[in-house]
């Protein structure tokens, strides 16, 4: 099976790997029960990640034309039919355009896509992604608010409407907001397609060409790939023990003219630190000095477990330099994909016609569901459900990475949030960490890819939300296993080299 891969094409290498195995059976150079090559020599022979290769087999076991037998290889099992989309028909034209070379890139790598396709393997425990589990949504009060609406507004939801959003969600937003010491007009709230929305808009109306925004290092990579983009310029700052550094912040904004200040201070992502309330001033207070906004992301802020609890910066602000970014898809259901962003009323009405020439508006008809939803509490009460579940989900992972973690690595106990943020042992990189979880069965965030500046390899995100107890449990003591056999084989290579070196210089 002779394969070929071009490393500088912006098609991740997985793809062209499954493309070529697809189209090698569909042209009948791999014949039903023809064996492929293991996953560990074919990693060899393109010299290519091992997880590459098990992403790309997943893919093709997915459509059914490859299946894996246990002790015995992986062989072909089925021919893609003329639908299938890896099927070249014979008879079709060249295009004439060169696609490759026309597509500008907008990612700054492809890792999430890779992840995605490994933590879809059955045997898969994903530690991966900070989202709600699925068992916890309350299909039948939600069916019933969906209902709800249909039946009195139906043909109106199903109508064009407003890009401010949905005015009865919009109404129940402020009235909500008041009750946290944020107080807004009606014309101060905009309803989005969720929080990358939110800041893709922000970036329009407020980063132009040359323009500098400062950014958290590490942050949530969604913000990364807004901000951090092809021809953007930025400055990264570190994220300590109480989130930013205000030092190193005042620095840069002394020196320099960003255009904003993006942060997360409340259960950060990814290290689930939280700002102190002076801190919070301070920020607020470097904002007002260097006329800086700050675009705070406030998604988390519901997910608060124990320990004190701060105002957020929209609260605290009292002169309009703070716009704030949310949405319901922590606290929720994030396949409806409604956010909101809460900002002066000259900055929201800039950001409607953004988004008037993006998608005229969110689904009128998901808005009505979410507002009747959360007036009649439900949404309140599945809050303080997923509360109480998260809470013991983050206490077996914290219990577990006690049990099963070898005593170099470190982590931090956060009191909110979706993940904890840990450090491995000296010497070891996450990246290559995670090829050797994805064989025992287990997924995660490798670090490096939450950082706008140099990234720290040996770094690693663990959510706690998605899995089980029982399953955290399991999925960290396999994850353990196979750290502290990497802090062997390190040690071993470290004394290897120690003793090549001794014999150099005699």
């Amino acid at each position: 099976m002779m394969l070929q891969l071009d490393r500088e094409s912006r098609i991740p290498l997985y793809v062209q790997i499954a493309s070529q195995v697809r189209e090698h059976i569909a042209t009948g150079r791999l014949k039903i029960g023809d064996r492929l090559p293991a996953n560990r020599e074919l990693s060899r022979l393109l010299d290519v990640n091992r997880t590459t290769v098990t992403t790309a087999y997943s893919d093709l076991e997915a459509d059914g034309l490859i299946r894996s037998e246990v002790g015995r290889g992986t062989f072909v099992a089925a021919a893609p039919s003329r639908g299938n989309a890896g099927f070249r028909k014979e008879m079709a034209a060249p295009s004439p355009l060169l696609w490759n070379g026309l597509l500008v890139s907008t990612q700054r790598d492809v890792w999430l896509g890779g992840l995605l396709h490994a933590t879809q393997r059955k045997d898969t425990i994903s530690l991966a992604h900070g989202l709600p589990q699925a068992e916890l949504f309350p299909l039948e009060d939600f069916r019933k608010s969906v209902d709800r609406v249909l039946r009195r507004a139906g043909r109106e939801l199903l109508q064009l409407g407003t890009s401010s959003g949905y005015a009865p969600l919009q109404e129940y937003l402020v009235s909500q907001m008041a009750l946290s010491g944020i107080s807004l007009n009606h014309d101060e709230v905009l309803i989005t397609n969720g929080c990358q929305q939110s800041l893709d808009l922000i970036r329009r109306i407020l980063v132009g060409p040359g323009d500098e925004i400062v950014i958290e290092d590490p942050t949530y990579p969604g913000a990364i790939s807004v901000f951090c983009g092809s021809n953007a310029k930025y400055t990264s700052v570190p994220v300590g023990p109480n989130g930013m550094d205000l030092d190193i912040l005042e620095d840069v904004l002394s020196q320099r003219r960003p255009k904003l200040i993006y942060t997360v201070p409340t259960y950060h992502n990814p290290t689930g630190v939280t700002m102190d309330l002076s801190a919070r001033r301070r920020l607020i207070e470097l904002a007002i000095k260097y006329r800086v906004p700050i675009i705070e992301d406030d998604i988390y802020r519901e997910l608060h477990y124990e320990g004190a609890s701060f105002p957020s910066l929209k609260a605290l602000d009292n002169y309009g330099v703070v716009i704030s970014v949310n949405s319901f898809s922590k606290i929720g259901f994030p396949g409806l994909r409604v956010g909101w962003v809460s900002a002066p009323a000259v900055v929201i009405e800039q950001m409607k016609i953004a988004k008037q020439n993006c998608d005229l508006h969110a689904s009128l008809l998901t808005q009505a569901a979410i507002f009747e939803f959360s007036r009649h509490g439900l949404l309140a009460k599945h809050i303080k459900r997923v509360k109480k579940a998260y809470a013991l989900r983050r206490d077996s992972m914290l219990s577990a990475l006690e049990n099963y973690f070898p005593n170099e690595a470190r982590w931090n106990r956060p009191q909110g949030g979706m993940a904890v943020w840990v450090r491995l042992p000296e010497g070891l990189r996450a990246s290559d960490v995670l090829v050797h979880a994805i064989e025992r069965g287990v997924a995660f965030s490798p670090g490096e890819h939450f950082y706008s500046g140099q990234p720290q390899q040996n770094m690693l995100r663990l959510c706690f939300t998605i899995a089980s107890p029982e399953m955290i449990e399991e999925a960290v003591k396999r994850l353990g296993s196979v750290i502290k056999e990497r802090v062997v084989s390190h040690r071993k290579r470290r004394t290897v080299r120690k003793a090549e070196g001794v014999r150099a210089l005699v």
